[in-house]
């Protein structure tokens, strides 16, 4: 709501630009009204105003002179002039006066409005050319021109809320150090970017509190059916200087509140977010050096489950976990000479697997998967990555064999959750999803270079058995049939 100061010497006058304002205006509220421009220049004074609405002709102060003493004390204030005069003085000191347009009486209702929205657009982009600027800083806790910042945000208060689409990624930092606007379409937010695409900060001007959450709960599932999210709000309306102080303890609430599977919207405290660590107790890890010593795999996934089940039923958070885990994979390098080996490629691997977690078994599937289905990846000593590239090479490499995930996994070794990992830690699609792309792009070649060649064949030789199968996938990928393609 952009705030409105009319000034007429004329009341009948004065009270048809408040009531066109009130009905067909509803993005401008009046917050004063004044009967001389000298009452006018007291009120500017006094409360911030976001347009002057004046009239040119008054006794004592007329309106050109209070437009100019209104630019003078603010210089970012919009001004409308309103008079019954169309002599060329008028208009030539109007312009002097740096006022953003220029109306003769009687005022048409079509006209007002037109400006009126004309000025809601121009203050629309000036305020968002300004919060650009300033929330930025604000946010990080970076020197800002106080007074522009006062000129923007003076007698408003807001709501914010800090919020985060999936698991918490233990290698972001635990500050907000760089920001920027994000741009959108939401009417009810600003929206700064957080820390990584998956964190954002939102701003909302003061309203009824029922409608800020539903707001929120409805912006949270924008992403979809996300296992995990979570937001920390605050209750009550805050001045924007205490934007920065929120988003310090808002992320340290993230840190220690999230949990894994769990859709959360916390109310922020206040206070500092703390925690007591928990641990694997010593006689617990023994028993699990025991299970791995004796090479009895089963009881060690099913120990694994148990812990995932317990993490489930508690909502134990994120946090807690993260510590509990590492814990266990140290453990198992004590006595296993392949973790042992590659103890801090290992930690880093199990950072990218709770990052990306549907669940606690999920992520102990992983686990059991990265610590003990791999064996022979440990010894050949390859990364992540180096792993990924190999798993492409294979496929691309293999494509027209009858390929699956099971058989790509078989000569990697490792298992097929680890696999999906892969490729959802470095790349945009799925391991079906590339094969398939292998596939369709071979048969597009084959289909150029070689027109003549047998349906049959073409699906032969890019690894399909059924030729009518092949010729619904070639149609999805492509929008059309082979023949159709050759033609």
């Amino acid at each position: 709501m952009y705030r409105v100061l009319i000034v007429d010497d004329e009341l009948p006058a004065l009270r048809f630009v408040r009531s066109i304002i009130e009905q067909f205006s509803s993005n401008f509220q009046v917050t004063g009204t004044a009967a001389s421009g000298e009452q006018g220049l007291q009120f500017l004074q006094e409360h911030p105003v976001d347009l002057l609405i004046t009239d040119i002709s008054m006794h004592g102060m007329n309106g050109i002179e209070l437009a100019q003493a209104a630019r003078a004390m603010l210089p970012n204030i919009h001004i409308l002039i309103i008079s019954g005069y169309g002599e060329f003085e008028y208009a030539q000191g109007a312009i002097q006066a740096g006022v953003d347009d220029y109306l003769l009486k009687p005022v048409s209702i079509s006209k007002m409005t037109a400006i009126l929205k004309s000025l809601e657009e121009k203050m629309d982009s000036d305020s968002q050319d300004l919060s650009s600027t300033l929330l930025p800083a604000i946010a990080c806790g970076q020197p800002y021109p106080a007074e522009k910042a006062a000129q923007l945000f003076q007698h408003r208060s807001f709501r914010f809320a800090v919020i985060r689409w999936g698991n918490l990624d233990p290698d972001l930092p635990r500050t907000l150090s760089a920001t920027s606007i994000v741009p959108h379409s939401e009417n009810q937010f600003r929206i700064l970017r957080g820390r990584d695409e998956n964190e954002q900060i939102l701003i909302a001007p003061e309203g009824p509190m029922e409608e800020f959450l539903s707001n929120l709960s409805v912006y949270m599932t924008r992403r979809g059916s996300l296992p995990t999210w979570t937001a920390v709000y605050t209750p009550a309306v805050r001045e924007i200087e205490t934007l920065t102080d929120f988003i310090t303890r808002a992320l340290s609430m993230l840190y220690y509140k999230t949990v894994i599977g769990k859709h959360q919207i916390l109310q922020f405290t206040g206070g500092s977010a703390t925690e007591d660590r928990i641990c694997i107790p010593a006689a617990d890890l023994k028993q699990l050096s025991y299970f791995i010593s004796g090479s009895k795999h089963k009881m060690v996934r099913d120990w694994f489950m148990s812990l995932a089940a317990g993490w489930e039923r508690d909502q134990m958070p994120q946090r807690q976990v993260w510590h509990m885990v590492r814990q266990i994979i140290r453990e198992v390098a004590s006595v296993s000479q392949a973790i042992g080996s590659q103890f801090e490629e290992t930690l880093t691997d199990f950072n990218a697997i709770i990052s990306s977690a549907s669940s606690y078994t999920d992520m102990m599937n992983s686990l059991y998967a990265l610590l003990l289905d791999s064996s022979s990846i440990r010894d050949r000593k390859l990364s992540t990555r180096e792993l990924y590239d190999y798993a492409v090479h294979y496929i691309e490499e293999n494509y027209a064999q009858p390929l699956s995930m099971q058989s790509v996994c078989d000569e990697i070794g490792i298992s097929q959750t680890y696999l999906s990992r892969l490729f959802r830690k470095y790349s945009e699609t799925t391991f079906n999803a590339f094969l398939t792309r292998c596939r369709m792009e071979a048969a597009m070649k084959l289909l150029r270079d070689k027109p003549d060649l047998l349906l049959r064949d073409v699906a032969a030789c890019v690894g399909y058995d059924d030729s009518s199968y092949f010729t619904k996938v070639f149609h999805q990928y492509t929008g059309k049939t082979p023949s159709q393609f050759t033609e």
